[in-house]
């Protein structure tokens, strides 16, 4: 896992949007778009599936991101072309107008190359801004130093928002529709915290006579909010001084988070927690009260459990928590539900102790 979440890359295509009403020009090949395309989402670091961005759905309608862009000519130096533009996904954008059909990604009003021009400095973000609480913000005439203030994640799964970054360079332009394409790799920025469960071995081995129902798991409470600063490759994340704070529960399915033997055992792998699963945090370090609550039965009997999560271990090296929540990776913690049985043995049987030996002799 990289620890750098802004990529350089520069790759090409072109492209924006024309409805019904727009008057459609000619594009010569001396005036040529700046167009953005080839977007991805950085498979180094988790591909999210729910509520947030993927190399495979990133490309989806409505999905937005920011730009930023400046170029350096024989006059002028880091010369402002993008201010925070919002670029949109959109679908069937005509190519009469010099973009190539593969292109779905638009933006208002449009930019052309500057062929003099000795670099472009291009500064992308997703989602863009209007789209979350908080504020996007350059420092200076450059997009190598950047700040995301007052970011509020979203307090329940479904609104949660997947921050992303890149920072793309590009040197001399070409002549050519279709050659001077921009492309970000976007990185993510948050935490990715997902929660897997198992039983034993030996209690799922025991399924048939002590079958095992996970009635509610919790994690709690979480601090939501803070700041995002990067300035010549060196970032970090500072957190609100009186962030929002939310639990996150495990869904309820037919009154329990999971119903008898639905859970394998630990040599058959873990199972996902629904609703516990993707959360997207900002990254911080972990909290000393951060905890797991576990409630769960075997047979009719009830059993609580409390698990701060500096108790658990590093299934790797074995060694005891995890103290920070970094930029752009994914931790998973596993719950192994396998208390130790009752059982009963007889150890031996004591001896009959000596209490005296009695006469009487008959006359």
């Amino acid at each position: 896992m990289k620890k750098s979440y802004l990529i350089l890359a520069a790759v090409a295509a072109s492209f924006a949007a024309c409805s019904q009403n727009d008057v459609v020009t000619e594009i010569t090949e001396t005036d040529v778009l700046i167009g953005f395309s080839g977007t991805y989402v950085d498979n180094a670091t988790r591909a999210i599936s729910t509520g947030a961005y993927t190399a495979a759905n990133f490309e989806t309608l409505g999905n937005t991101f920011g730009v930023f862009g400046y170029k350096n000519t024989a006059t002028q130096t880091d010369a402002q072309v993008f201010n925070d533009t919002e670029v949109e996904y959109q679908s069937g954008l005509q190519t009469s107008v010099g973009y190539e059909a593969t292109t779905d990604w638009a933006y208002s009003p449009l930019k052309y190359w500057d062929k003099t021009a000795t670099s472009y400095n291009f500064y992308a973000y997703a989602p863009h801004q209007s789209d979350f609480t908080g504020t996007v913000a350059l420092s200076g005439n450059s997009a190598n130093s950047f700040s995301i203030s007052g970011f509020q994640q979203a307090t329940t799964k479904a609104d949660m928002i997947d921050l992303m970054t890149d920072l793309t360079t590009k040197a001399s332009v070409t002549t050519g529709i279709g050659t001077n394409d921009v492309s970000f790799t976007f990185g993510h920025i948050l935490s990715n915290i997902n929660v897997k469960m198992a039983v034993s071995d030996a209690l799922k081995s025991d399924n048939a006579n002590n079958p095992v129902t996970v009635v509610s798991i919790s994690l709690g409470t979480i601090k939501m909010d803070g700041d995002y600063a990067y300035s010549s490759s060196a970032y970090a994340w500072t957190l609100a001084s009186t962030p929002h704070t939310a639990t996150f529960s495990g869904t309820q399915t037919s009154g329990n988070v999971f119903a008898s033997d639905v859970l394998t055992g630990t040599t058959t792998g873990y199972t996902d927690v629904p609703g516990l699963t993707d959360l997207l945090f900002v990254p911080q370090a972990v909290d000393a009260a951060y905890a797991f609550n576990v409630q769960f039965k075997i047979a009719n009997e009830i059993f609580d459990k409390t698990i701060l999560l500096s108790e658990f271990k590093n299934v790797t090296d074995n060694t005891t928590g995890l103290a920070t929540w970094q930029p752009g990776y994914k931790y998973t913690y596993q719950i192994v539900i396998g208390p130790t049985p009752i059982l009963f043995d007889v150890q031996t049987v004591s001896d009959w102790a000596d209490g005296g030996t009695f006469a009487f002799t008959i006359e």
